[in-house]
């Protein structure tokens, strides 16, 4: 009864205006002689940074990778200590879309030779980069055997990698300005395409590699295995920054995937291209907080005075709530739990932008990280906007120009009360597969601008 009466009271706030005042939400559900409605900030709750879940890249019983986008690079620094974002991308045969047999590229039936083969992956323009850094040293290396597509991968991944390198470029320097995909003369017929994306060129033993082997390369996965199973791209150096890559976009013509150019000298002398797709592409994602002040923070276990969180399998705060004893027979109008950011010495936001969105998680029975069930009741795609306003999350700024996040979270709250979920939830930065994001944030006992709860409810007991 006590969920039902939040639901209603839930879908009478939306219905209305932000405006309502929380306190009168549900004051109507009860008998006016039994209803008494309250507020109380006298919630105690822990906090403490923990380690980020690694992120589910690919399931395997999909056959399908779950990223659209992923990011690239490294950053180091004090605070947050290093992170190092690196990929695999797996490619496979191309098949005739009429039949969806193999259809190996004409130049493998002769002594035709390939020009230049290259790596060619569109760019992610909503976050195209993160971190002062706007140049991206790299190498790139073969995987030596066919990779499994029935597994899952998590960002956690470590295949098998060959430490020669195939890269014949070996800077990326990602733009939002539309450059040309490939040349027209390779692609007859077809008009130009521009769009945002790197490259990765394949050396000259690469090549040569390609021009020694025939048709049957290009037969099944397996066979060509033999001459690419996979690749590994990792950053090299100290770039100081992300940017985000996007291998599956909404345009036909913008495709990721390996690039074979070749002269077809029975078209009188016209240009060619032949592409693998990827099947897909795993993101490894690598967090050192050795020495940063993250590091500190994750050793201690109960961090009340400041918290961090970070975006793609970074750090989480955990917040627990030990005694919901003084919550009981009530119903919960409204909680909300709210944030001050925090800036540690010497440490800039300009630099490493704090995040946009964080948003509360719990651990479901099975262990995997879940919105709370405030998000997932509110999950109307056409009230996104609304439900943004009504469940925050949302980085805002008060009168004296402290930024802070505040995170409603009363039906899960109602459900903790109840003993339904655990009473812990966590802050996670969002969407978690995309926002490399950062921040420090004050904790329940900082000594200026503390986090803090705040209830409204209506007392059901006697």
């Amino acid at each position: 009864m006590q969920r039902v009466a939040f639901f209603l009271s839930c879908t009478l706030f939306v219905a209305l205006s932000a405006c309502t005042d929380p306190i009168t939400v549900g004051a109507d559900l009860l008998d006016d002689d039994r209803a008494t409605l309250g507020q109380t900030t006298d919630v105690p709750f822990t906090t403490a940074v923990v380690r980020n879940d690694s992120l589910l890249a690919y399931q395997g019983v999909n056959l399908f990778p779950i990223f659209d986008r992923f990011s690239f690079g490294r950053i180091d620094e004090p605070v947050f200590g290093e992170t190092t974002h690196s990929f695999y991308v797996i490619p496979t045969v191309f098949r005739d879309s009429r039949t969806n047999l193999p259809s190996p590229p004409s130049f493998a039936f002769t002594d035709r030779n390939v020009d230049s083969v290259v790596l060619i992956l569109p760019l992610d323009t909503a976050n195209l980069t993160y971190g002062p850094g706007r140049s991206f040293d790299f190498r790139a290396g073969l995987v030596p055997t066919r990779v499994d597509d029935d597994a899952d991968y998590y960002t956690d991944v470590a295949l098998t990698r060959s430490l020669i390198d195939v890269n014949a470029n070996s800077t990326f320097y990602p733009s939002a300005t539309p450059s040309l995909l490939y040349d027209t003369a390779y692609a007859v017929g077809r008009d130009s395409v521009l769009v945002p994306h790197v490259r990765v060129r394949m050396d000259d033993n690469f090549v040569n590699n390609v021009n020694q082997r025939d048709e049957t390369t290009f037969d099944s996965d397996s066979a060509l295995a033999t001459l690419v199973a996979g690749l590994f791209v990792e950053p090299v150096g100290d770039p100081d920054g992300l940017f985000g890559i996007q291998p599956r976009v909404n345009n036909a013509t913008v495709t990721a995937g390996l690039y074979f150019f070749y002269r077809d000298t029975s078209a009188d002398m016209a240009e060619r291209l032949y592409r693998l797709p990827l099947a897909f592409w795993l993101p490894r994602y690598e967090k050192d907080y050795d020495e940063a002040t993250v590091g500190e923070l994750l050793a201690t276990g109960n961090d009340l005075e400041r918290v961090a969180t970070a975006g793609q399998g970074g750090v989480m705060t955990a917040i627990t709530f030990p005694n919901l004893d003084g919550l009981r027979d009530k119903v919960i109008n409204q909680a909300e739990i709210t944030f001050f950011r925090d800036t540690p010495d010497g440490y800039s936001y300009g630099d490493y932008p704090a995040p946009s969105n964080v948003n509360l998680f719990y651990r479901t029975e099975s262990g995997f990280l879940s919105p709370i069930a405030d998000r997932l009741f509110l999950r109307n795609p056409d009230q996104e906007s609304i439900r943004d306003d009504f469940l925050g999350g949302n980085a805002q700024t008060d009168e004296n120009g402290n930024v802070f996040y505040r995170s409603r979270f009363s039906v899960h709250l109602q459900d903790m009360i109840d003993g339904t979920v655990p009473p812990t939830i966590f802050l996670r930065v969002t969407p978690v597969e995309s926002a490399p994001a950062r921040v420090i944030l004050r904790g329940p006992e900082a000594a200026e601008l503390p986090a803090a709860v705040k209830v409204t409810f209506t007392e059901v007991g006697g």
